[in-house]
């Protein structure tokens, strides 16, 4: 029997650093369809952490967008970001070499772009897109203006993302992420060439929906964990006579994260024991993950002069579960539209309740009062009280929030419905 054969499209192949949790979703469905007998072509960016590939004379040129440059390099990276007339001529080669089934595509924004839309369609390759973020709807990836959730380019006023310096708090980024917003607009450039769009979370399936995508190729479909890896019998057992005595973030030190609010709340917690002995000490809080606002971070940790946060910074995977072991609860605090966020399914598969912000796809992952606590976003004293609800969580909470992610996450059954996805598509 032939295989069949996935191309699968990523701006990363690999899940190191910027990749993040699309790349490690890409290395896994790429373990997953092997072993069910596909054949998976990659196609992406030639970065120093791209895996070795039989393919991968096919990839394009990196180009790193996170600083600015000036000079004809800018100019070339610009002009690339918008169309990449390389990605599009590699793609091609690699169509007419492989003769692919179907394409899985991911990411493929800025460093890869839609150029490489209109060579799929004349190839008559059916496509499937998983949506990881709202960058084809807004210039801006968070939706965020000032700090604050912002829909104002929503019917195609994408100037106001330029008026607003909302990309990178630049003009010049700001307008050419509008450019770049406005091209795939106008040319329908996804919506011609994509057969089904998967939403890892109802949220993002409504939002697509909202701004005009067609419904009827929207299809939730919630992100995976792996189940034995984030098993709680993985994470170390406290010394005997221990208590858990801390709660915990991890994950991107970022300005959407909601972590100022966080640190403002465990200062209310503090000025609140201060006050009232007889009240309920604060639980530590543990932070662990790198991100660009760490330094921001602490500084105002000593701006508050907190005394209960212990910042950790990166850690591996066994600094990581051991941090994890003394953690009543695990705490997202997101200010965006976040979507279907690995850090939420890691802690609940860890049999870690979560305390989670009521925005995007989080509430969809909490059972308020079982797996943990649904808390409102940008709000000192309701994440405070929310804290405080944790901290009296049931005693089969742990085993409650590992039950979730069985039933609700698992890379298994994810796998068989994106299999049967791409298979409905070929028949």
């Amino acid at each position: 029997m032939t295989k069949r054969k996935l191309l699968l499209i990523n701006k990363f192949y690999h899940d190191k650093g910027p990749a993040g949790g699309v790349g490690r979703y890409l290395v896994q469905e790429e373990e997953d369809l092997i072993k069910a007998g596909w054949e998976v072509i990659p196609f992406a960016m030639a970065d120093e952490y791209a895996r070795p590939s039989p393919y991968e004379k096919y990839f394009v040129k990196a180009r790193d967008y996170s600083k600015p440059r000036y000079g004809l390099d800018a100019v070339s990276d610009a002009m690339s970001l918008i169309w990449n007339r390389e990605a599009a001529r590699n793609l091609e080669a690699l169509i007419k070499e492989t003769r692919p089934d179907v394409a899985h595509l991911h990411n493929i924004y800025h460093h890869l772009s839609p150029s490489i839309l209109p060579v799929l369609k004349k190839h008559g390759i059916p496509v499937v897109m998983t949506l990881h973020d709202l960058r084809l709807l807004c210039p801006a990836i968070h939706m965020l203006r000032d700090g604050e959730i912002c829909e104002e380019c929503k019917g195609g006023q994408l100037h106001r993302a330029v008026m607003g310096k909302c990309v990178k708090e630049s003009r010049v980024a700001s307008g050419l992420a509008a450019v770049e917003t406005f091209l795939q607009r106008s040319l329908r450039s996804y919506e011609s060439t994509v057969s089904r769009f998967l939403c890892p979370s109802a949220c993002y399936k409504q939002k697509y929906s909202e701004w005009g995508y067609p419904e009827n190729r929207l299809e939730h479909l919630p992100n995976f964990v792996d189940l034995d890896f984030w098993h709680p019998s993985q994470i170390p057992a406290l010394p005997q006579n221990s208590t858990k005595d801390s709660y915990i973030f991890f994950g991107r030190i970022s300005r959407e994260k909601g972590l100022r609010t966080l640190l403002d709340a465990q200062a209310l917690w503090e000025k609140q024991y201060s006050e009232n002995p007889q009240s309920s000490a604060p639980l530590k809080l543990r932070i662990a993950g790198s991100g660009p606002c760490s330094e921001n971070l602490k500084a105002h940790v000593a701006h508050l002069e907190l005394k209960t946060v212990e910042i950790l910074g990166p850690l591996d995977i066994s600094g990581l579960r051991e941090a994890l072991g003394r953690a009543r609860f695990s705490v997202l605090t997101s200010e965006w539209y976040e979507n279907g966020p690995m850090a939420a399914l890691e802690s609940l598969a860890a049999g870690i309740p979560l305390v989670g912000t009521n925005i995007g796809g989080i509430p969809e992952m909490i059972e308020h009062g079982n797996t943990g606590i649904i808390v409102p976003p940008r709000d000192p004293e309701g994440i405070l009280a929310g804290l405080h609800e944790a901290v009296n969580l049931p005693l089969a909470a742990p085993d409650n929030a590992r039950a979730w992610a069985e039933k609700n996450a698992s890379r298994q059954k994810h796998m068989v419905r994106l299999e049967a996805i791409f298979n409905d598509l070929l028949n």
